[in-house]
């Protein structure tokens, strides 16, 4: 094992489960000051932050004319915000026609199909360059993007068939994920949205929850054996 390589993990967790973070870019109206916003993403195939941008927005303008960017996210939470994880990724955005991950953030918003299609907003990739993280005490530390970055290595045709396999007929199961997370059960449907190597995305009408896999998946009959394992493991007792 390489040196950090559980703090790349706990990075990767974060990143890839955070969805949204604080977007930085060059302000063109205010020359030489940074501009601040939230935005949501999804990791797309190559496992990069996929963001879906107004060209109306302010942040939008500014990319256009300086690619180069910061995108901030932190571990949700309560109390000391400071004892809560945190990386900051620099790096590239650029604007993409044909993101490989297009479809995959529609299943993670689906409310936002209807601003792509009608409203004028254009997908922009993320390309990380270096990435600052703090996981706690004596964690702070850079790390090159190939240490955190991370290819998902089921392809888009075999994460869509054990999608519409566990939703369609593993609904209990899914349930019994979101338990793993503390979750009640809730009123609405829980939706598996996408898999990869180290993780599962749930979608529970708008929001979304992120369960680390219990090791990692490269091939469709790993991903068939560790969602067995976890449909079969009990959730943590709360009480």
């Amino acid at each position: 094992m390489r040196q950090g390589d559980g703090q790349a993990r706990l990075a990767r967790h974060l990143l890839a489960g955070a969805f949204h973070g604080v977007l930085s870019t060059h302000s063109l109206e205010h020359k030489g000051y940074p501009f601040g916003s939230v935005v949501p993403y999804v990791l797309d195939r190559e496992g990069k932050p996929l963001m879906l941008l107004s060209h109306l927005s302010q942040h939008t303008k500014n990319l256009e004319a300086d690619g180069r960017c910061g995108l901030t996210v932190m571990e949700s939470g309560s109390g000391d915000v400071q004892t809560r994880s945190r990386l900051s990724a620099l790096g590239d955005v650029a604007r993409t026609d044909q993101a490989p991950g297009m479809e995959r953030y529609f299943e993670y918003f689906p409310q936002t199909r209807v601003y792509h299609e009608q409203l004028g907003f254009r997908f922009y990739s993320f390309r990380p360059n270096r990435i600052h993280w703090n996981g706690g005490f004596a964690t702070a530390r850079w790390f090159a993007a190939s240490r955190i970055i991370r290819a998902n290595p089921l392809g888009p045709d075999v994460e869509r068939k054990i999608l519409t396999h566990m939703n369609q007929d593993h609904v209990d199961s899914l349930h019994h994920y979101l338990g793993h997370l503390g979750k009640r059960v809730p009123d609405s449907p829980v939706i598996m949205v996408g898999m990869d190597a180290e993780g599962i995305d749930l979608r529970v009408a708008d929001e979304l929850h992120r369960l680390e896999l219990p090791r990692e998946i490269n091939t469709a009959e790993e991903a068939r054996s560790v969602l067995i394992e976890m449909a079969g493991t009990a959730p943590p007792d709360d009480s």
